[in-house]
C-alpha cells in the first residue's frame, strides 16, 4: 500500500513557517504603515518628557518604541523577551518600528516605568480623536457609557495557589485546637484562613487583597469605562482600603468598592473630556447606590443599573409623617429620633434616625444603645436605624422602568465593557505576565488601551467600520 503522507524535514517546516509568518506580518505592518502615523497623536508634552534627559540623540525614537509596543499588543506577544527575539529575526518589523538595532530588555522596561504620564496623555488624545469616529459610525451606541471594575493580577508570591493552601492548612490546624475548648463554636476554616491573609503583597504594597472574578487575589484595582461600541474611554486606577470585616461576605466588600469608586472616576473623566455627553449609563448592581443615581441625575444621564438585593433589607419599611420624619414600622404614631449626620469618605452625607425606643446610656465611660422594645422589627441591639440622603428614592424612581423591554435591551449591552476588558488583558497576556511593579503594570494597561484605539482607527480607515473591534481580522 503506497504511503500518502509526505516526509517532513526541518527545512520544510522552517520555510513554511517563515512564509506564513511574513505573509501575515506584512499584511498588518503594511496597513499600519499606510494608515497610521503615531506622531499625529503624540502630545507635545510627551515629546518634551522623552527627550528632556538625553536630548534628540536618543538611540531609539519615541515613535519607534511606541510602534514596538503597539505591534506587541495587537499580536498578543506575551513577553518582552519574545518581542526582542522576533525583532532580531524580522528585518521588516525592525524597519516598521524604526529600529536600526534591537533595544535591550532593560530599555523597554525603563520606557514603561519612566513615562506613565506620557502614556496617559497619549491615551486621552486618542480618546478625543476616536470619539468623533465612533459618533460617525453609530451615534446611538456612542451615546452609551458603560463602566465596570476589574483588577490587574500582579506577579507576586501571594497570588500563587500554594500560598492560600498554606494558610488553609494552618487554619485547619488551629480549628482542631479551638474545637477542644469550644466544641459548639461553628468555627469557619475558610473564613479564618482568608482573614489571616496579608492585606497587601509583601513585594508590592499596591497589590491589595481583593475579591474579584469570584476569588480572592492580589490585584491592582481599576475602573474601566467604554462606550457601547467597546472603545475604552477611561481607565482610572482608583484606590481604596480593603479592610475585610469578619461579618461581611466577599461580594459585599466588592459591591462597596464599586459604589464608592464610580463618582471619583467619572469626575476625572469629565474633567479630561468636558465636551463629552452621554444619554445612558450602564453598570452592574455593584453601582446600585443612592449617591450614584443623584450624580448621574445631575449630569443628565439616565442610569441603567440593576438593583442590588444586598442594598434592600428584608425588613418592614418605616413610613413618613407630613414633615418627612420616618416612623416606627410597627407603630406609626412614634416618630424615629434624629441621631446625627453620618459622614463617610466617598459618599454623600446622610441623616441618621434611630428607633424611638432606643436610648444611649453611658456604661463605664462608653456610650451604648439600650433597646426597650418588646416587639423589635430588627435583630440589631440598638434597634432600627434609617439613613436618609436628600434624594433617597432615586434608586426606585428611575426615568425608565426596570421591567420595560427597552431597559432590558439596554442592560444587555453592559457585557460589551466586560469583553473590552478581556481584550485589553489579552493584549498584555495578563496570565503569563511577570510584571510586579505598579508603574509598569499601569503602563501595560494604558499601552494596551492605546493599541486598541490605534487598531480601531486602522479598521475604520480600511473600510471595516461594521466590525469596529474585529482586530483579529487585521492579522488573519
Amino acid at each position: 500500500m503506497p504511503v500518502s503522507a509526505n516526509q517532513l524535514n526541518f527545512c520544510n517546516i522552517s520555510t513554511n513557517f517563515d512564509t506564513f509568518y511574513n505573509q501575515n506580518q506584512d499584511n498588518l505592518l503594511s496597513l499600519l504603515d499606510e494608515f497610521i502615523n503615531i506622531s499625529d497623536f503624540i502630545p507635545f508634552s510627551f515629546y518634551q518628557k522623552y527627550y528632556s534627559k538625553f536630548g534628540v540623540k536618543r538611540d531609539f525614537t519615541l515613535e519607534s518604541m511606541l510602534n514596538a509596543f503597539i505591534v506587541k499588543n495587537i499580536l498578543s506577544i506575551p513577553s518582552i523577551d519574545l518581542l526582542i527575539t522576533i525583532l532580531s529575526i524580522s528585518s521588516e518589523l525592525r524597519q516598521f518600528c524604526g529600529f536600526l538595532k534591537v533595544p535591550h530588555k532593560s530599555q523597554f522596561s525603563r520606557f514603561k516605568s519612566d513615562f506613565l504620564d506620557g502614556f496617559n496623555d497619549l491615551f486621552n488624545n486618542l480618546v478625543d480623536f476616536t470619539e468623533e469616529i465612533s459618533e460617525a459610525i453609530n451615534p446611538f451606541l456612542s451615546s452609551i457609557l458603560i463602566t465596570d471594575t476589574t483588577g490587574i493580577e500582579a506577579y507576586v508570591t501571594e497570588n500563587n495557589l500554594k500560598f492560600y493552601q498554606s494558610q488553609l492548612k494552618k487554619s485547619k490546624s488551629h480549628a482542631k485546637h479551638f474545637a477542644k475548648t469550644n466544641p459548639s463554636s461553628g468555627f469557619d476554616v475558610e473564613k479564618y484562613a482568608q482573614g489571616q491573609m496579608p492585606k497587601f503583597a509583601s513585594s508590592n504594597p499596591d497589590a491589595k487583597l481583593t475579591y474579584l472574578n469570584g476569588h480572592f487575589g492580589y490585584f491592582l484595582k481599576c475602573i474601566v469605562s467604554t462606550n457601547a461600541l467597546g472603545l475604552v474611554r477611561n481607565v482610572n486606577f482608583y484606590d481604596s482600603d480593603n479592610n475585610l470585616d469578619q461579618d461581611l461576605r466577599p461580594q459585599d466588600v466588592k459591591d462597596s468598592f464599586d459604589a464608592k469608586s464610580l463618582i471619583p472616576s467619572l469626575e476625572t473623566f469629565f474633567q479630561l473630556h468636558p465636551k463629552f455627553t452621554y444619554k445612558y449609563f450602564l453598570g452592574d448592581s455593584g453601582f446600585d447606590a443612592d449617591d450614584n443615581y443623584a450624580y448621574l441625575h445631575k449630569k443628565s444621564i439616565m442610569p441603567i443599573i440593576n438593583l442590588n438585593p444586598r442594598n434592600s433589607q428584608d425588613l418592614p419599611q418605616p413610613g413618613f409623617n407630613d414633615i418627612g420624619i420616618p416612623l416606627c414600622p410597627y407603630d406609626p404614631s412614634l416618630p424615629m429620633v434624629f441621631d446625627g449626620i453620618t459622614r463617610e469618605e466617598g459618599r454623600a452625607d446622610r441623616i441618621k434616625y434611630l428607633c424611638p425606643k432606643s436610648k444611649k446610656v453611658n456604661f463605664g465611660g462608653k456610650l451604648k444603645y439600650v433597646l426597650s422594645c418588646e416587639n423589635p422589627c430588627t435583630s440589631s441591639k440598638c434597634g432600627r436605624i434609617k439613613q436618609l440622603t436628600i434624594h433617597h428614592n432615586y434608586r426606585f424612581n428611575t426615568s425608565m422602568p426596570r421591567d420595560s423591554l427597552k431597559w432590558q435591551k439596554l442592560y444587555k449591552l453592559r457585557t460589551i465593557c466586560e469583553r473590552s476588558i478581556a481584550q485589553i488583558k489579552n493584549f498584555i497576556q495578563i496570565k503569563t505576565s511577570k510584571v510586579r511593579n505598579t508603574v509598569s503594570l499601569k503602563s501595560d494597561v494604558l499601552l494596551a488601551c492605546i493599541s486598541q484605539l490605534i487598531a480601531f482607527i486602522l479598521i475604520f480607515k480600511t473600510g471595516n467600520s461594521d466590525k469596529p473591534l474585529a482586530i483579529k481580522n487585521l492579522i488573519a
